[in-house]
């Protein structure tokens, strides 16, 4: 069983505010860093200032296929992200963990399960 994320986390609330849109719906970037401008971020170096993350997740996402960049600033929700899938199952899949497994499953575990 796929325990779900870390409920509050900067990449928690991200997920939730993206899922929250719905599958085949567009939203503006401008929008999305509007909305979660009072989520707690720790920027990954100060002077990117907290957007940097943002904007590092919502790629993220994109390249994982949950969105696609229809057009300059647009962004559509191709589909859900799981409950369970945390910003560790991201870094692995991008290789940024070294290890055959994370939190049990392969790469393509993962990527099956959603």
């Amino acid at each position: 069983m796929l325990e779900n994320r870390k409920i509050g986390t900067t990449w928690d609330q991200v997920c939730n505010w993206v899922n929250s849109q719905g599958t085949g719906n567009t939203f503006k970037t401008r929008n999305y860093l509007y909305e979660l401008q009072d989520v707690p971020v720790v920027p990954w170096r100060i002077e990117y200032g907290p957007d940097y993350r943002l904007h590092q997740y919502k790629g993220y996402l994109g390249r994982l296929g949950f969105l696609k960049n229809t057009s300059y600033g647009v962004w559509e929700v191709v589909k859900e992200i799981p409950g369970w899938f945390n910003l560790g199952h991201v870094q692995f899949l991008f290789n940024y963990k070294e290890s055959e497994k994370y939190n049990g499953m392969t790469r393509e575990e993962i990527v099956n399960n959603f």
